[in-house]
């Protein structure tokens, strides 16, 4: 039986064929922008925030950066926390000075606008390209969630501002947060540091910085229940001696002012 004779491929082929499908054409740049990671983080010219890891960059090396989401878009996108929300892609419009329903930071450019006529969402092109878990510490997994569950650890607030909430990495608990917006100002900040380079995983840091704001929110939490006590003890005494001395003063501004040392 005579043996079919395989082709082999050129291995020249599988990298021009990879390369073609890597390599973008972009209106707002005159070089071609490659698939890679970044060597630092950068700000997307096409929405205007910060960005890091698999990006698109110019080719020629011109220090020109765009997220993967805002290089190669998809122009009809489903909103992660429901079914019944579809965003579409914009250069400009009336979603612009908006604020990102996830890290609540301006639209500038590039952006999602929900098609819902009951409420208008705009996103950060770069804002849906965010991890779905991280690993906080061993055995500790934090959600992507539409909003903070509890105080964020970095920032120690629950909401970003009273028009967004903002969305968050949050336990399973419930118990720990971390805004998305809060995490990129990490990652940001230790790279800045030196910490990791654009080909290490930058997420890691949450992870290495978990223990220490477990340790400061531990910290915060014995000095509110430390403030709590005298307050109550303060007002305990009141009570105790305008009882005994029918008197507000006297004795009880000595005792309110020991406790208040």
């Amino acid at each position: 039986m005579n043996k079919r004779a395989s082709t082999k491929i050129p291995s020249s082929y599988h990298v021009k064929h990879l390369s073609r499908i890597m390599e973008i054409s972009h209106s707002s740049h005159h070089h071609k922008l490659v698939l890679k990671y970044a060597n630092c983080p950068y700000y997307c010219k096409g929405c205007g925030q910060l960005g890091f890891g698999l990006s698109y960059v110019c080719s020629n090396g011109c220090n020109f950066f765009l997220h993967k989401q805002c290089g190669k878009p998809t122009a009809l996108i489903r909103y992660p926390f429901s079914d019944k929300c579809v965003l579409t892609f914009r250069n400009g419009g009336s979603g612009v000075d908006s604020e990102c329903d996830a890290c609540g930071k301006k639209i500038k450019g590039l952006h999602y606008r929900c098609t819902c006529s009951f409420q208008k969402r705009n996103l950060h092109p770069g804002c849906l390209g965010y991890e779905t878990t991280l690993e906080a510490a061993y055995g500790l997994t934090l959600h992507l969630q539409k909003t903070a569950a509890s105080k964020c650890l970095h920032c120690d607030t629950k909401d970003l501002s009273y028009k967004v909430r903002g969305w968050a990495y949050v336990s399973s608990c419930g118990s720990y947060s971390y805004h998305v917006s809060c995490v990129r100002e990490i990652i940001n900040k230790n790279w800045r540091y030196g910490f990791f380079t654009g080909k290490s995983d930058p997420f890691v840091t949450i992870k290495q910085k978990f223990p220490e704001d477990m340790d400061r929110m531990h910290h915060l939490v014995v000095a509110e229940k430390d403030r709590n006590r005298k307050k109550y003890a303060k007002a305990s005494l009141r009570i105790i001696f305008h009882t005994l001395t029918g008197n507000h003063l006297g004795l009880v501004g000595a005792a309110v002012s020991f406790f208040s040392g």
